[in-house]
C-alpha cells in the first residue's frame, strides 16, 4: 500500500498533535506515524494558566476544562532563603491546573482522530530519504508513504533528525526521579505545588487527579543509589536542535527545544511553537513561502537564548550551596551566557 500527503508528522505527543490539527485546519492533507514510546509519561504535570491559548486555539479549551484535572492556586517555594508563599491567582495567566499527563496525551490523541487524520503505528521504517519535492519511507509492513514536507514531533528521542545526521547541542546532565504517592490527606495541600532546593538539586510535589506527583532533580551522576532503585528517572535537560538552511522537514517540541521542568513551559510552549509551525509550513507547501519557515527557525533559537538566560538566573537566586557541584555547574553556566 502507498500513502501520500501533504505533511507527514512523527510522534503525536503535545506538538505532533497540535501541528496535525493545525494543518488539517488550514486544509492540508497531513498522516501521522506513531512509534508507541517504551515509557510511559510522567504521572502527572502541571500546566501554567497560559495553557489556555494555545488550547483555545486548536479548540480543546472546554473539553480540557472539563477532564477533571486539579485547579492550583498556590505555590510553597523554599528557594534561595526562607520559605515563602505565592499565589497563582494574581498572576497574568490565573491559576496552574495539574494534570494526569497520560489522560491529556490520550486526549489529543483522540482529537487528532476526529479531526479525520489517519495515526500510523509502525515498529521499523527505511529512511526518510528525499527524491526531488518528495520523502519517501518503507514500513515494516510493506507499506510506503511519501510526503512533501516532514515534521519530528517524537520529543527527545528526536527519530528524524537523528536519522538525517543533526545532533542536539546539550547544556546540561538534568534528570528527574519521579513516583506518584497516594493523596494527601491533608486537605489544606490539596491544590498546593511545593518547590524546595537542596544541596544536590531540588524536588516538587503537586496534586493530580489519580494522587500526588513526587519529582526530585539533579545530574545524572549526583543522583543517590537509593532514587535510582526506588524511583522511575526521566530525562529533564536542556537540549536544542534547529539545523540551519533545512525547507523540507522542521523539528517542534521538545525534538526542536526541550526545557528544565523549573520553566514549566514545556508542554505549552510545545503546543505555541507547533501552532507557528503548522502556520509556516502551511505556507511553504502552499505557495513555496520559506520565509515564515526562516521567521520560525530563529523565533525558536531567539526563544531559547532567552529560556537559558532566565533559566541560569533562576538557578543562581540560590546562594547557599555555591561550592556544591550541582549549583557550581549552574553558576559556570550563568557566567557562560552572560
Amino acid at each position: 500500500m502507498r500513502h501520500t500527503c501533504d505533511v507527514c508528522v512523527f510522534g503525536v505527543g503535545p506538538a505532533g498533535a497540535a501541528v496535525a490539527m493545525r494543518l488539517v485546519d488550514l486544509g492540508l492533507n497531513v498522516i501521522v506515524l506513531d512509534r508507541p514510546p517504551k515509557t510511559r509519561p510522567w504521572g502527572g504535570e502541571s500546566f501554567t494558566g497560559a495553557i489556555r491559548k494555545p488550547l483555545a486555539v486548536l479548540g480543546l479549551w472546554t473539553s480540557f476544562c472539563a477532564a477533571g484535572y486539579v485547579a492550583g492556586y498556590e505555590q510553597r517555594v523554599s528557594w534561595g532563603g526562607a520559605p515563602w508563599t505565592k499565589s497563582s491567582m494574581v498572576t497574568c495567566h490565573g491559576n496552574l491546573w495539574h494534570v494526569d499527563r497520560e489522560r491529556f496525551d490520550r486526549d489529543l490523541r483522540e482529537a487528532v482522530r476526529q479531526r479525520g487524520v489517519s495515526i500510523l503505528n509502525y515498529r521499523s521504517l527505511a529512511g526518510p530519504c528525499r527524491e526531488g519535492p518528495m520523502w519517501h519511507m518503507k514500513f515494516d509492513s510493506g507499506a510506503e508513504l511519501c510526503a512533501r514536507y516532514l515534521v519530528d514531533a517524537t520529543g527527545r528521542l528526536r527519530a528524524v533528525a537523528r536519522r538525517l545526521g543533526v545532533r542536539s547541542r546539550v547544556h546540561d546532565r538534568l534528570v528527574g526521579f519521579t513516583a506518584l504517592l497516594p493523596r494527601n490527606p491533608n486537605a489544606e495541600l490539596d491544590h498546593t505545588m511545593v518547590i524546595e532546593s537542596t544541596p544536590i538539586g531540588w524536588w516538587y510535589s503537586a496534586p493530580v487527579p489519580q494522587g500526588r506527583v513526587l519529582t526530585f532533580f539533579t545530574d545524572a551522576d549526583l543522583a543517590p543509589r537509593e532514587l535510582m532503585r526506588s524511583m522511575r528517572c526521566v530525562a529533564a535537560n536542556s537540549t536544542f536542535v534547529q539545523p540551519e538552511g533545512e525547507r523540507a522537514w522542521l523539528a517542534v517540541g521538545d525534538a526542536c527545544a526541550a526545557h528544565d521542568p523549573l520553566c514549566g513551559w514545556g508542554v505549552c510552549r510545545a503546543l505555541s511553537n507547533a501552532i507557528l509551525a503548522a502556520d509556516a509550513i502551511h505556507r511553504y507547501v502552499r505557495n513555496e513561502d520559506q520565509s515564515r519557515l526562516d521567521d520560525f527557525r530563529r523565533h525558536c533559537r531567539d526563544q531559547f537564548a532567552s529560556y537559558l538566560t532566565g533559566l541560569t538566573r533562576h538557578y543562581s537566586s540560590e546562594q547557599r550551596w555555591t561550592s556544591a557541584a550541582f549549583w557550581e555547574r549552574r553558576i559556570a553556566s550563568m557566567e557562560q551566557h552572560a
